[in-house]
């Protein structure tokens, strides 16, 4: 039961994390457009561009540097490789070097690197020969990570950071996307400014994202309450990030009740939950039910429940997957070995009978009807519509096919089997 209240309070944080500012003095220290950048401390320089190029601590004037961050385990990273590779061959003639970081043991990176290229035409071409135009490197230490990704708020690679002649950050983005900005810096004719001002409000979003997270993760819910206060007092004259920034309040305050919920405060946290229900507007107000309805089943209060979920069954505004996800959570307590009070399984099934009337072609919400339908001793009833289920799987990905598949042959054989 705990590991699934924590499962469902960082679901919570997930949806609050939007788009959120920071204050100006929170974010002084970050690596922004225009920032210094910081020297080059890396440990293995794997290749150097067939002798083209020597390693780099410190950027020289006039030249202009695309510094990237990869890793051997990155689908997008790899894909990005060719395009590097044409980037660096483009403009080598003009001062731009390519310096492609990984954070990986140099054993890793070398075994990597000798692997024949994926759909590769010549099977000789392995990742060595195809990134021998640029800089690949590796840096166990993490320090240029931090110096960069960490100080910048970035999270995903690949991305990289466009450093100017004048030895500052120009850009800050995906490496499929720098086309246009690095022939602008090379030609000197790169609006930075103007880039700055729209980067910089996504930045300071990202890093209130980071700092709220960490607080979260710790249990600090009052402290992640009083940083998204100070973000809303510096940011009383936009009134777009003020009502999201209310949206994150709420949110957090649901953490804080489904805390109370996981110790010895149930009650009290579940009365909050219900006055958090009347706050909140669509759609979040009807996630934060569906929320409730689950630590109900949960927490074994199943006659208060299956009263949630018939009232969900009831809502005029219900939606089919939310509704879906609804039943599927009171199926989950036979999985887990649990039985399914008559009430409770009653209520789920007409959750899941209006799911199915909302969207009558949607497999994976059959599929649920059908496993609660079996669930209650009806097996005829069940195969009917497992059946319907797998002939509407649609686009459902393949795994969750073939368990419907596998779900309906397994009621065909208990069939056979009577």
């Amino acid at each position: 039961m705990n590991s699934l209240f924590r499962k469902l309070s960082i679901a919570v944080v997930a949806l609050t994390l939007a788009t959120p500012m920071a204050t100006a003095d929170e974010d002084a220290g970050a690596l922004t457009i225009g920032s210094q950048a910081p020297a080059l401390n890396v440990e293995h320089w794997v290749s150097d561009g067939n002798g083209t190029f020597k390693p780099v601590t410190k950027f020289s004037a006039g030249k202009v540097y695309v510094v990237e961050f990869w890793a051997t385990w990155c689908g997008p990273c790899i894909q990005s490789m060719p395009h590097l590779v044409e980037v660096q061959k483009e403009f080598a003639d003009k001062g731009v070097q390519i310096v492609s970081i990984s954070d990986e043991a140099l054993e890793t990176v070398q075994g990597f690197l000798k692997k024949p290229v994926r759909g590769a035409s010549d099977p000789e071409q392995t990742y060595a020969k195809l990134t021998s135009s640029y800089c690949l490197t590796t840096d166990p230490d993490r320090s240029v990570a931090r110096d960069y990704m960490e100080a910048a708020g970035q999270k995903g690679i690949p991305t990289c950071f466009i450093v100017g002649k004048s030895g500052v950050v120009e850009w800050i983005g995906h490496p499929m996307q720098m086309d246009g900005p690095l022939a602008q810096v090379v030609d000197g004719n790169w609006d930075r400014e103007t880039f700055r001002k729209s980067f910089e409000k996504k930045q300071k979003s990202q890093l209130l994202q980071a700092r709220i997270g960490a607080l979260m993760q710790q249990g600090q819910v009052d402290k992640a309450l009083a940083l998204v206060d100070t973000a809303k007092a510096a940011n009383q004259d936009d009134a777009e990030y003020l009502e999201m920034l209310d949206g994150i309040s709420l949110q957090l305050k649901v953490n804080s009740a489904l805390q109370k919920i996981q110790g010895d405060k149930a009650e009290e946290g579940l009365a909050e939950l219900d006055g958090l229900i009347q706050q909140a507007k669509s759609p979040l107000k009807e996630r934060i039910e569906a929320l409730r309805v689950q630590v109900l089943v949960v927490s074994g209060k199943s006659d208060r429940a299956a009263a949630a979920m018939q009232a969900a069954a009831a809502a005029e505004n219900a939606a089919a997957d939310q509704l879906n996800n609804l039943a599927w959570t009171v199926y989950q307590m036979k999985e887990r070995g649990a039985d399914i009070p008559s009430e409770l399984l009653a209520a789920a099934i007409a959750v899941a009978e209006r799911a199915t009337d909302l969207e009558p072609k949607n497999g994976p919400v059959i599929d649920t009807l059908a496993h609660l339908v079996h669930a209650s001793g009806n097996l005829e009833k069940a195969i009917e519509l497992q059946t319907a289920a797998v002939q509407n799987a649609g686009t459902s990905p393949p795994q969750v096919v073939a368990g419907m598949r596998e779900f309906l042959a397994q009621l065909k054989k208990e069939k056979l089997e009577k």
